[in-house]
């Protein structure tokens, strides 16, 4: 009859197997946390409407950057990919507020005047953090059609 433990040195040797299975998880969990953990932002384009007391409303485009790790990440600018041929396509803004950084789980807004646009469509918001990396939103988070928005005029604004 064969049996597992008779002896003094199978005590030692399996105690040696456990440690290595545990050493190899533990390690491979580091490498998993550090890969997750790396900066990470879902980036977010929609329309606003933005109403002050006694001024009316407002038509914006906002972006919302939400940080999804567990440092803060600092993020210095924003913008709109724009569906053209031509070197305008792009419509950024730098963040101004001394680039203050977004803290674990919480979110940050900028809006932009839909003028800005002229009748382009957006195929993308981005927002770019302090290593230089860009984060994106979904394709088209506006919709598939440009944006007719017109200026207004003082006859809008009166009546």
């Amino acid at each position: 009859m064969i049996t597992l433990l008779d002896s003094e040195t199978d005590w030692t040797f399996w105690i040696a197997i456990y440690g290595a299975v545990l050493a190899t998880a533990v390690f491979a969990w580091d490498i998993l946390k550090h890969f997750s953990d790396r900066p990470r932002l879902t980036v977010k384009a929609n329309h606003r409407l933005i109403v002050v007391p006694g001024n009316g409303a407002t038509s914006k485009i906002g972006i919302d950057v939400i940080n999804k790790t567990r440092r803060p990440i600092t993020v210095v600018a924003y913008g709109f990919r724009l569906d053209t041929q031509d070197d305008e396509n792009t419509l950024s803004i730098t963040e101004m507020s001394g680039r203050r950084p977004i803290e674990e789980g919480n979110s940050h807004s900028v809006f932009f005047n839909p003028i800005d646009l002229n009748g382009r469509k957006v195929l993308y918001a981005w927002a770019r953090d302090a290593t230089g990396e860009e984060h994106r939103s979904k394709k088209y988070p506006l919709g598939k059609e440009p944006m007719l928005v017109k200026e207004p005029t003082n006859d809008d604004q009166s009546g």
